[in-house]
């Protein structure tokens, strides 16, 4: 007895999406990530610039956690970074970055980029997926405190 599936060519698609990220796509994404981290660092006030930033580190935390605890460290590094910049902000009005949190942010773009190179798509967008997850429970639980 023959067995049809849905979509004969599911298997194909299964293929394409666990290929490394298409290097024109990465280098896209790349060249918008460090423009956003060039504005912080220069101290803009736009906070849909820091959401890009922070978009990026938490997915590459979620994304370090299933390669390696060896690549969760400068990730956990630079979303501190991240906070502490969002803490100047709200002193001083605009972003910037303390001299240890810079550094800590160009190591977590560093490992940020290696990962998004070498992951297929489908691997950085299940990571978004449980990043922004993560962030919505994190909300829900600080709105019953």
């Amino acid at each position: 007895m023959k067995r049809r599936t849905k979509n004969p060519t599911a298997w194909a698609q299964a293929i394409a999406a666990s290929r490394p990220m298409e290097p024109s796509v990465a280098d896209e994404a790349l060249a918008r990530l460090h423009s956003a981290f060039a504005d912080l660092r220069s101290g803009s006030t736009d906070d849909e610039i820091f959401d890009r930033v922070a978009m990026a580190i938490n997915t590459g935390m979620v994304r370090a956690e299933q390669i390696d605890e060896l690549c969760v460290q400068p990730m956990l590094a630079a979303r501190d970074a991240l906070l502490r910049c969002d803490a100047i902000r709200g002193r001083n009005g605009h972003y910037g970055f303390d001299g240890p949190g810079l550094q800590a942010m160009v190591a977590g773009l560093e490992v940020y980029e290696e990962m998004l190179r070498k992951s297929s798509p489908a691997q950085m967008q299940e990571a978004m997926r449980v990043s922004i997850h993560r962030m919505r429970q994190q909300r829900a639980q600080e709105a019953q405190q």
